[in-house]
């Protein structure tokens, strides 16, 4: 079980560092071994948050983030995500697998379409 958790934590890094969002990828992975929805989440934003503080300091120190846009976005991205998080605890593991699910599929749906509209234009 401990190398299923190691490869999950490099394969979301790896995304994660790639700005490809690991969390797509890592929650459903820990799903599936039976981590519950709401565990695998918190487990997600912990790695999420680390990696992005390293990815931060590595983008401001080769001067490919702007600080200032970096702070405002990260501000109001954390009182979002506190928000949230009051109300998480009360929502069942059941229909929390729903609406990740749903998410996973818009967003899926959202990027084929990008890829189709940007790479097959006549």
């Amino acid at each position: 079980m401990i190398f299923l958790y190691i490869l999950f934590g490099i394969i979301g890094g790896v995304l994660q560092s790639m700005g490809l969002g690991g969390g797509s990828i890592l929650i459903p992975l820990l799903s599936i071994i039976g981590l519950a929805q709401k565990k695998a989440q918190v487990l997600n934003v912990f790695a999420f948050v680390i990696i992005v503080l390293l990815l931060i300091v590595i983008g401001c120190q080769k001067n490919l983030v702007s600080r200032s846009l970096a702070i405002f976005i990260g501000v109001i991205g954390g009182v979002a995500s506190l928000i949230v998080s009051l109300f998480v605890p009360s929502i069942d593991n059941n229909l929390l697998k729903l609406f990740f699910g749903i998410f996973l599929v818009i967003i899926s749906l959202s990027q084929t379409i990008v890829f189709f509209e940007k790479y097959h234009k006549n």
